[in-house]
């Protein structure tokens, strides 16, 4: 493995992975636009539950196309799949700050925040992946040996991005039901739609767990 130089089209993926950290860490710092109020916490979590669940599954399988195939394609091909791949980035990212450009009432304050956290803690497995690739592109043998992986050719790298369910999922999951039980208690009119509304948006978060484990 170490003997080996690195192939060309993985060159060329590091290449255009330092661009895309450099564009991610610097849409996470901008300051969003404000863009108005959150009128319905279940529509807006449901919207972007599904919304994010489908940029990052078009994400993965671009690694797919990608680091998948690292055959005697020309360069271009690799260029493409990587600005295929920083077109659902800045999707996610759009998405990041529109959620923080809105404010929520003081009572869905916490879902809220914890939307922002899901989208956070999958902006920064993809960041730490990128520098992880570009950090095996820069020195491979450093890289075999933070795997623990024989130095002698033997060894396989698995350079696959495995996505885990952000940890903010069930408290998010648990917070939608707490606050259909408040709703219904004060609105017994809206009883039927904020009991779907909840039970939708659970189902969706649960989902997304079955969906980025799939892309492993």
């Amino acid at each position: 493995m170490t003997d080996e130089p690195i192939p060309r089209p993985l060159i060329v993926l590091g290449e255009e992975f330092r661009l895309m950290i450099d564009g991610l860490l610097m849409g996470m710092d901008e300051t969003p636009f404000e863009t108005g109020n959150v009128f319905s916490i279940f529509d807006l979590v449901d919207e972007h539950l599904e919304r994010l669940a489908r940029h990052v599954t078009t994400f993965c399988e671009e690694i797919g196309n990608g680091l998948g195939r690292l055959t005697h394609e020309p360069d271009e091909y690799f260029r493409g799949v990587a600005s295929r791949m920083n077109m659902e980035l800045e999707e996610i990212l759009a998405g990041y700050n529109d959620v923080r450009g809105l404010t929520p009432a003081h009572e869905d304050f916490e879902g809220w925040s914890l939307l922002v956290e899901v989208y956070e803690d999958t902006l920064f497995q993809i960041h730490d992946w990128l520098e992880e690739v570009v950090e095996f592109v820069d020195d491979p043998v450093a890289g075999v040996r933070k795997r623990g992986i024989p130095a002698d050719g033997t060894g396989t790298v698995n350079l696959q991005l495995e996505m885990r369910p952000p940890r903010q999922l069930n408290r998010l999951t648990r917070w939608l039901n707490h606050r259909g039980h408040d709703l219904m208690a004060e609105l017994q009119s809206a009883l039927e739609e904020d009991q779907r509304r909840a039970h939708r948006t659970g189902m969706i978060a649960g989902t997304i767990l079955g969906l980025w484990l799939g892309n492993r």
